[in-house]
Parts: C-alpha cells; structure tokens; sequence
C-alpha cells in the first residue's frame, strides 16, 4: 500500500455522514418513540430488538456531537501538520493555522444564523402551534414557546441569536447547542497547533497524550465529549502523517482490520449502548452501571471510564466513540468502507442536515402524527393537569419517517447548493480582504507606514 493511500483521508466525510444520520435518527427516536432510550419498554418485559446492546446506539444518541468534536480536532490539525510533516514548512503550516482559525468563525455562525431566521419566521407564522401542545415531551421543549406579540419576537430573535455563542441557548433550534462548544474547541486545537508546530514529534505526542488524559480526568460538564475528543482527533491526525507509524501499520494491517479494529469497535459499541436511564432493568447495563459507574455501590468511587463526579451516560458514549475512532485508524478496511461516494455525499451534507432538520422535525414531521391544527385544545391553568394531544395512529409515524428523512435531504441539498454556497463566498470575501496576499507584504507593511527600499530593502516611510 502506497503512502498516499495510507494518508487517505476521505474516510473524514464518510464518517460525517454517518454522524448526521445518527443525529436524525436520535432526534426521531426522541420525538417519536423515547422508550428506546431505556433497556426495554419496562423492567417486566423483554427488550425490542432496538433496545438491544450495540444495535440500540443509532437510535438513543449521544454519540453524534462527540464524533463532530473528534472530527474537529483532526480535520483542523491535519493541514497545518501536513505543512510540517511533507514541508518541513513551519511558517506556512503557523499561516494556515492563523486561516483556518479566521474562517471557522463566519463558516459557522453565518449558516447559523440563517436557520436560526428561518425558525424565526415559522414562529411568527404559528408554524410551531401543534409542536407546542403534543403529549411527547422533547418535542415541546424543543419548540419556542409562543410570545405576544411580533415585537417581543424580535427581541427575542436578537436574544437569542446572541445566546447561542454564549451559553449555548437557541430557543428557536435547541439543536444548536453544540455550535459554541465546538467552535471553541477549534480554537483549542490552533492553541495547541500553534505552541506545539516547532517540537519535535515525540513531544508533540506527549502534549497530546497529556492533554487527552487531562480531559478524561477532568469530571465537568461535557469535558468527555468535546476536550478528550478534540484531543484525539488531533493526535490521530498527528499520527496519521507521521510515516514511521504509517509504516508499523501497514506491516501489521491484516492483524489489525481482522482482530483489533473488531474488537474495539464491539466493545466500544457495547459501552455505547448504556441506557439514558433505567439501567436497572436489564442484566447486562447493570453490569456496566455496577462494573464502571458505582463498583462500590455506595457511590463512594467510579472508575477510569466513568470517574466518580461524571456523567455516566456521556461518558460511555465518548468511549464508544474514542473506541470506534481507534480501530478506524488502525484498520484501512474500515477507511476505506467509510470512503465510498453515498457516505461521501452525506458527509458533504452533514452541516446542512443539523441546521436544517430540527426546524422540519418540528412541523412537517409533527403535523404528520400530531395534526397539523393543534386542535383540540383547551389550557389547564397547571401543567400537570394539561390534556396533550395524542399521536393520531402509529401508521402515521412511519409515513412521517419517510417524509421527514426525505425532505431533511431535499433541504440538505437545496442548502448546500445556494445558502452555503453563499456563506463560503462572503468567507472567502473577508479573508481576502484581511489577509496580505501579495506575496511580499507590500500591502501590509504599507499600512504600518513602512515600505520598499530600491534593493527590495525595508524603509520607514517619513
């Protein structure tokens, strides 16, 4: 196998895509039918064969932003190390750190903020009426609350627009919450890159050894799934380039896709399957609530996996993903699987699907099940004695998978083609304009008031 086919990086796009297809699918499974969250429908009775081990993952969630946040840390690490590695190019690969950094940021919030509006404008048009008053939970707090007035949903609008770069409320696409996170954490990974680009290679790793240990240690919120992965993904982007560890692979590559990628991928698919809750209700997630979670049963300790202070959950589910992304590099079997052109084609969609497919879960795919009136509807002055509506049939359901998945695509697409097309240009635009191009900084030293002397000599300009 040729060094170049080693370095195949396709894969990327390919696992982007499977990663918005588990994002929809979670979010169906939420809206739709939550009790495959749990081990089985009630501790009494058996598991349906999608509250099973391994093959509950897709639809309970909780891998998808994790596996965005491992693809963040390698994809902004993996250009400006190439620079370094192929080039030995250090101020080149320090240039594309300082672009790259420069075009997360509008690459990001730009569409953002588009589908932000747009869920704007269906509330203001009642879009989100029967979403409001559906006896399915997620869905209504999913869905903006209605306001009085069209003045109070513009200043809700700006509120908003400004909370989902602070702390990560969206209240017209919840959805959105990951959008700060993950924008921070490609600042961490240019942090990184730009302190550790003149180090040798074995110091380089050890960073990123440290770093990834540091955020498995670290017990706060949501430090397992955007800082260890970040960190991963850098690493492996790291190693990925480096060619005496391509070579130590590629000697061993059938051992490696045949027994190791396998087993770490089972066994990380099986810590993935731990339960949102009630693990109690089946023998082997109280196992690994008892093995991992609580091994002294008073809560006293946890474990390496899941420290005591953490959140078992996510947790478990950035094992399996940590897991799933190891045997993906090791094995180019499992590379080249995640290359092939539909997975390529969702992954080229992936942003396009989170942006768009929260707003179309919350009215076509409600007014599907629920009705598209909100009718019959009479407020209780307190909540816990509200009358939800209920789904009208569960054929309903299935037509309104296929409908949903569809016209989530359809959007996808049609978003790509012009809305991030145009986002993409205006990014380009700004870069142009704030960065010096000219080759020799003409541009640049003049605004600093210096210039070129007649032998190509820096003068100040009096």
């Amino acid at each position: 196998m040729s060094a170049e086919n080693r370095r195949n990086v396709k894969w990327v796009e390919g696992l982007r895509g499977i990663t918005s297809v588990l994002v929809i699918t979670t979010h169906m499974a939420r809206a739709w039918d939550f009790q495959l969250f749990w081990p089985s429908d009630s501790k009494e009775v058996a598991a349906r064969i999608w509250q099973y081990p391994i093959l509950r993952v897709p639809f309970q969630g909780r891998v998808g932003v994790p596996i965005f946040a491992f693809l963040t840390g390698f994809v902004c690490a993996y250009k400006p190390l190439k620079l370094a590695y192929q080039q030995s190019n250090q101020p080149a690969a320090l240039q594309s750190v300082a672009r790259s950094a420069f075009r997360r940021p509008p690459r990001l919030i730009l569409p953002a903020v588009i589908a932000t509006l747009i869920s704007f404008l269906i509330a203001c048009l009642g879009g989100y009426k029967t979403a409001n008053r559906v006896d399915a939970f997620w869905v209504r707090f999913d869905a903006p609350e209605p306001v009085a007035g069209l003045g109070e949903e513009v200043r809700r609008l700006f509120h908003t627009t400004l909370s989902t770069w602070t702390n990560g409320e969206n209240l017209y696409d919840r959805h959105q919450w990951a959008m700060r996170p993950l924008l921070i954490g490609a600042f961490q990974v240019y942090v990184v890159l730009a302190a550790t680009i003149g180090m040798r290679f074995r110091y380089r790793i050890v960073v990123h050894l440290l770093l990834l240990s540091y955020w498995l240690l670290n017990t706060s919120v949501m430090t397992e799934t955007f800082g260890a992965n970040l960190a991963l993904g850098t690493l492996l982007a790291e190693l990925s380039l480096h060619r005496p560890t391509q070579n130590f692979l590629a000697a061993r590559a059938r051992v490696l896709t045949c027994v190791a990628a396998p087993m770490l991928l089972i066994v990380g698919l099986f810590l993935g399957g731990f339960p949102h809750e009630h693990e109690d209700w089946k023998p082997w997630s109280w196992w690994l609530h008892t093995t991992f979670v609580d091994p002294a049963g008073d809560r006293s300790r946890g474990s390496f996996l899941v420290p005591n202070g953490a959140d078992p959950p996510r947790r478990f589910s950035s094992a399996c993903v940590q897991l799933s992304a190891i045997a993906i590099f090791l094995s180019p079997a499992l590379r080249d699987l995640l290359s092939h052109r539909i997975l390529l084609w969702l992954g080229k969609h992936s942003f396009a699907v989170y942006l768009v497919h929260g707003t179309i879960l919350r009215t076509v795919g409600v007014w599907i099940v629920w009705g598209i009136t909100g009718e019959p509807w009479s407020p209780a002055e307190r909540e816990e004695d509200q009358q939800w509506l209920p789904v009208i049939s569960g054929d309903r359901k299935r037509v309104a998978v296929v409908v949903f998945v569809g016209l989530t695509y359809l959007a996808a697409w049609a978003w790509m083609k012009w809305v991030d097309t145009a986002c993409a240009r205006a990014t380009m635009w700004l870069e142009q304009r704030v960065f010096d191009d000219d080759g020799d900084g003409r541009e640049g030293l003049a605004e600093k008031g210096h210039g070129h002397g007649p032998n190509g000599h820096v003068v100040l300009k009096n």
